[in-house]
């Protein structure tokens, strides 16, 4: 392993992200791995600073585009630590012969445990309800509870849920143990196999207007940025629960926010933003109805000890001319 500005490894992963032992110790050796704990492109860039010996970067949110590909001259893949690759430019590797790669489905069960944490959390008020016992509200008021103290239940509401891959189907399947009514929309598949998952197809401004709670789980594409826009806000059902945990600009977080404010969306738990960090000045920050966090859903020990596994099995197939499980087509 190096630390050096010029990596002397085959493996650079760009940010600093988990890495099981096990997985340290089989990229060791493969021929070893360095952190560059770059801050963009460029610096990235400038790390690697032209080696021969990078073949493969690794990258959970460092972009990686020309400016990175014009410095790494051996390179032979990139793979997205996770599921998600919007930060990589996919057609600028296709037109050097570097393959594109990713981590789809080893995450997925975080995604999806954390989303109904999030909705818990909103319709039970937990994360109001902790922070007024620790405060000393709760001893200085008595055993009478406010009347915020009365949430809402899970069980029988109806859940619309957008993207039905890998954390999409897990939503499904956990929503089936509260009895939920599931509508679903995905541009990808077609009513058939929305209806083999026990789903009710819906096009989208129909789930939006039936339903109780709205989950995301798309991908960030050209199709979907802005897909939930002031548009389709209009037309959800009043007092929706929104919550996203695929990517920030999957929603025109203007818009929400304006509905958020107007009473149309009645609340919303984030994990993702249009822009991250997110600032404190954002009006998100203030709102009392809207649950944030830091963009943990895979944040698991199990989901990055798969992540890892998975990133092994494809380093050592690429190294090896063979076409890894993750690729990109």
């Amino acid at each position: 392993m190096s630390d050096q500005n010029v990596p002397t490894a085959p493996v650079v992963f760009a940010d600093r992200v988990y890495l099981s032992e096990k997985a340290g110790a089989e990229l060791s050796r493969m021929g070893g791995y360095a952190w560059a704990d770059a801050g963009d492109a460029f610096d990235l860039a400038g790390k690697i600073g032209g080696s021969p010996d990078v073949k493969v970067i690794v990258t959970e949110y460092v972009p990686v585009d020309e400016t990175v590909l014009n410095r790494a001259p051996a390179l032979k893949a990139v793979i997205a630590y996770g599921a998600g690759y919007d930060h990589i430019d996919v057609q600028a590797l296709k037109r050097r012969g570097v393959l594109t790669c990713n981590c789809p489905g080893e995450n997925s069960q975080a995604v999806a445990e954390l989303a109904f944490g999030l909705m818990l959390c909103l319709l039970r008020r937990i994360h109001r309800a902790d922070q007024w016992v620790r405060s000393g509200e709760w001893y200085r008021e008595g055993l009478v509870l406010p009347r915020w103290a009365s949430g809402r239940e899970l069980w029988r509401k109806t859940l619309g849920v957008i993207g039905l891959g890998n954390i999409g189907v897990r939503v499904v399947r956990i929503a089936g143990g509260f009895d939920m009514k599931i509508i679903g929309y995905d541009p990808a598949k077609n009513d058939e196999q929305l209806i083999r998952l026990g789903v009710e197809p819906a096009a989208l401004p129909d789930l939006l207007s039936r339903s109780d709670i709205v989950t995301l789980h798309v991908p960030l594409t050209p199709d979907t940025e802005g897909m939930i826009d002031a548009a389709a806000l209009k037309s959800v059902k009043p007092g929706l629960i929104l919550v996203n945990t695929s990517r920030g600009r999957v929603i025109d977080e203007s818009a929400m926010i304006e509905a958020l404010q107007s009473g149309r969306i009645g609340a919303a738990a984030l994990d993702v933003f249009a822009s991250e960090p997110l600032s404190p000045s954002n009006p998100l920050a203030d709102m009392e109805n809207v649950l944030l966090s830091p963009h943990l859903g895979a944040l698991t020990r199990e989901a990055g000890d798969r992540l890892c596994d998975s990133i092994v099995r494809q380093v050592r197939d690429i190294l090896k001319g063979r076409p890894p499980e993750g690729l990109i087509r």
